[in-house]
């Protein structure tokens, strides 16, 4: 059959068709300023009051995807990030993290949040954002080297290395061990920060020690120690013990049960667990939120609440600080990559917030801060937001692509 050849289009055909297009573009169009409305939205991240969490700048800060369509059903959950019309100026939108909802008291005090008379606990999966790495712990160009490594025959070397292999298996009594020398603040200003603004020097126990452990020899312990004190001074002779954390990892079998120890007291057992001969696992030690956690190869194997000691209690200041231990017993390993981490510090200066009692929330009205708490507007200023000023929740970061992963 032979093929029947297209007839040339008249100016009507041209007409219709252009019609065709044009309806297309303005529905599509309609479609997505509705979305844009009702539904979702992107906004850019201009400040640093949300960072680690959300990378900040006025030109290439993060831009997240806003869900507009999530509060029309629900209440924003505590710990949520959400998106929200400025108290001061509702011309504006502000983005924090939800702390406090609807009918609670709020106390944000000793860097810590406390939610009706109780310390506020962080979800692990807000926690791991929240962490931030302490300037000096993995960095090669660090002065005054971080670690402090103290060798089986006693000597000693300052040393900002990512690697450690430490062998004390030469008989009973043989011991290493790595030390965290720098002074582990919440807030480290960075080289060009300007001097007139300078950032809060709270010293902080809410911490985490984070290192990859390869067991050389199935032999030996290793044990991660957390002394808190009260810093009298920069020098640690001088400071006094308020408490004393202790996990303990035997090295000597296949299958381990990590120890944690307070105060030279066993406090808890945890969950069996695995460190392969010759093989990386990941170990995290926390102290945060009055929680201590111990978490191998991304599994949490002991999680304890506990009270603040007597001692702490008896403290006349809450200015607590943590050091960092790695102590060897008669074992062969590597450590590579130690590093250490703070958590979220939220800061109570009263010259700058009005929020240092508790504070009452009304039946639609929310309290929210912000991730960088040294750097942050938000609720110890201001305090409520109520939920007529609710925009959405942040969910997404689009771009840098590199940085695209859902926000927690």
């Amino acid at each position: 059959m032979a093929r029947q050849e297209e007839q040339p289009k008249t100016p009507r055909d041209l007409r219709r068709q252009a019609r065709e297009v044009a309806d297309s573009l303005a529905i599509a169009f309609i479609l997505a300023m509705i979305i844009r409305h009702y539904v979702l939205e992107v906004f850019k991240i201009p400040t640093k009051s949300m960072e680690p969490t959300l990378l900040g700048d006025p030109w290439s800060g993060d831009k997240i995807l806003v869900n507009k369509f999530a509060y029309d059903f629900r209440d924003p959950r505590r710990w949520e990030i959400a998106v929200f019309k400025y108290p001061q100026d509702t011309a504006k939108n502000y983005i924090k993290r939800v702390i406090g909802l609807p009918g609670e008291t709020v106390l944000v005090r000793y860097g810590d949040v406390y939610i009706n008379g109780a310390i506020a606990r962080k979800p692990w999966r807000v926690q791991e954002s929240l962490w931030r790495l302490t300037p000096h712990s993995r960095s090669p160009e660090a002065d005054p080297k971080p670690w402090r490594v103290t060798f089986p025959d006693g000597s000693q070397q300052q040393s900002a290395d990512a690697e450690f292999t430490l062998d004390c298996t030469g008989g009973a009594g043989a011991e290493a061990e790595l030390r965290y020398m720098p002074r582990i603040l919440a807030y480290e200003a960075p080289a060009n920060r300007p001097p007139t603004r300078p950032l809060p020097t709270d010293v902080t126990d809410d911490i985490m020690v984070e290192f990859h452990l390869i067991p050389r020899e199935q032999a030996g312990a290793l044990s991660v120690e957390i002394p808190i004190v009260f810093p009298e001074s920069q020098d640690e002779s001088r400071a006094s013990v308020l408490d004393f954390w202790e996990v303990k990892l035997p090295l000597d079998r296949p299958e381990l049960a990590p120890e944690v120890w307070r105060d030279g007291t066993l406090l808890a057992a945890g969950t069996p667990c695995r460190l392969p001969k010759g093989k990386a696992t990941l170990v995290q030690v926390c102290n945060v939120d009055l929680t201590f956690l111990v978490r191998v190869d991304g599994a949490e194997v002991v999680r304890k609440e506990y009270e603040p000691s007597d001692r702490m209690n008896q403290s006349a200041s809450f200015a607590n600080e943590a050091h960092v231990l790695l102590r060897l017993d008669q074992a062969h390993v590597t450590i590579r990559d130690p590093g250490v981490y703070v958590d979220v510090h939220y800061t109570d200066n009263p010259r700058a917030f009005a929020v240092r009692k508790p504070y009452q929330l009304g039946g639609d009205e929310f309290f929210v801060l912000g991730d960088n708490s040294a750097n942050s507007n938000d609720s110890r200023a201001w305090e409520k937001v109520p939920r007529s000023y609710l925009v959405g929740e942040a969910f997404l970061i689009l771009w840098p692509l590199g940085r695209m992963k859902l926000v927690r």
